[in-house]
C-alpha cells in the first residue's frame, strides 16, 4: 500500500488501516505490510513538528554519498557523535565529514488492538514514536548548535531571568556581522520572562492576544523543550549547518512477540554538524 497517495486523516486510509491490522496477525507478512503502512504518518508527523530542518539545511543523501562538507579553515566545524554529544574538529581543514547516527523508538501494541482493528491506539502508538524521534532529533540539533557558539558570542547575564537588554546584546552580535537575525531559540517557560517587557504597541497587542510574541524584530520565536532552561539561541538566516539523512523514517515489525504484545522497530539515520559557528550567537542565564 502506498500511503503517500492517500490522505492519512481520509475514511479510505482508516479502512485501508483497518484492513492491514486484521491481516497483520496472520502472517509476518501481513505485520511487515502494517509495518509499511505506519512509516509514512509518523514521517508526516515527525515533519510538521520538528525545528532541525528550521536550524540546518537538510540534505538527503544518495546512496554511497558521504556527508563530506566545506567550511572555512579558520573555524571549528562541530557534530553529533553516535551517543548524542556534540564533537569538535580542530582549525586548519576546509572540509568535514559529518557521522549519520540512528534516533529509533520501539513502539509495542496488544495484539488486541490489531485483532479488534482498533485505529484510535495505532493512531496514540504512531503519535508515541514519532514524538520520541522528533525530540531526540531536536535535541541533538540544539546540542551541537549550543556547543558550537563560541565565547565571544555569548551573552552571559547574571541572575536568571532573560532581559531585553541581553535579547538585543546577542542580535547586535548578529547585525554586526551584517547578517539578520532568522530565529530566536527558547524554552516555552524561559518565554515568561518576556512578558514582564516594555514592548512596543502591537507587539504587546499580539502578546495580549495570543499570549506569545511570534516574532521580536527580525526574528522569529521558536519555543521548544529541547533547549536548556538557562539559553536561548540566535540563529542568522545564512547557513549554519548541514542534516544530513541516511535514511528517512522506516518501520520494520519485530522478529519476536509474545502472547499478548507485539511492534515495531521504527528508525531514521541522519546526523547534526554545524560549519559556520562563528555566525551564531547565544545567550547564557547564571544563577
Amino acid at each position: 500500500m502506498k500511503t503517500d497517495a492517500l490522505d492519512i486523516h481520509s475514511q479510505e486510509y482508516m479502512e485501508t488501516m483497518a484492513l492491514l491490522m486484521s491481516e497483520a496477525l496472520e502472517s509476518p507478512e501481513g505485520m511487515q505490510a502494517l509495518a509499511a503502512a505506519i512509516a509514512e504518518p509518523i514521517s508526516q508527523d515527525i515533519a510538521s513538528k520538528e525545528i532541525s530542518s528550521l536550524l540546518l539545511t537538510k540534505h538527503t543523501l544518495p546512496k554511497g554519498e558521504r556527508p563530506v562538507y566545506q567550511k572555512k579553515p579558520t573555524v571549528k566545524a562541530h557534530w553529533i557523535s553516535k551517543d548524542g554529544e556534540a564533537q569538535e574538529q580542530e582549525v586548519g581543514a576546509d572540509e568535514v565529514e559529518f557521522p549519520t547516527n540512528r534516533i529509533h523508538s520501539n513502539p509495542m501494541v496488544d495484539v488486541s488492538v490489531l485483532k479488534n482493528g482498533n485505529i484510535g491506539t495505532l493512531v496514540d502508538i504512531q503519535t508515541s514514536a514519532s514524538d520520541a524521534i522528533r525530540k531526540e532529533s531536536d535535541r541533538r540539533t540544539i546540542t551541537v548548535i549550543s556547543a558550537a557558539v563560541p565565547a565571544e558570542n555569548t551573552v552571559s547575564v547574571t541572575g536568571n531571568v532573560l532581559t531585553e537588554e541581553a535579547l538585543n546584546e546577542a542580535i547586535s552580535i548578529i547585525e554586526d556581522l551584517e547578517l539578520t537575525v532568522k530565529y530566536i531559540i527558547m524554552r516555552g517557560r524561559r518565554f515568561n520572562d518576556i512578558r514582564g517587557w516594555d514592548l512596543d504597541p502591537q507587539t504587546s497587542l499580539e502578546l495580549r492576544q495570543k499570549g506569545v510574541v511570534k516574532n521580536y524584530g527580525t526574528g522569529g520565536i521558536l519555543l521548544t523543550s529541547a533547549m536548556p532552561l538557562d539559553e536561548i539561541l540566535i540563529i542568522p538566516d545564512e547557513e549554519i549547518g548541514k542534516l544530513p539523512i541516511r535514511e528517512a523514517v522506516k518501520a520494520e515489525s519485530i522478529d519476536q512477540k509474545t502472547r499478548f504484545k507485539t511492534g515495531w522497530l521504527v528508525w531514521s539515520e541522519l546526523g547534526q554538524g554545524v560549519t559556520r559557528p562563528d555566525i551564531i550567537a547565544k545567550i547564557k542565564l547564571g544563577v
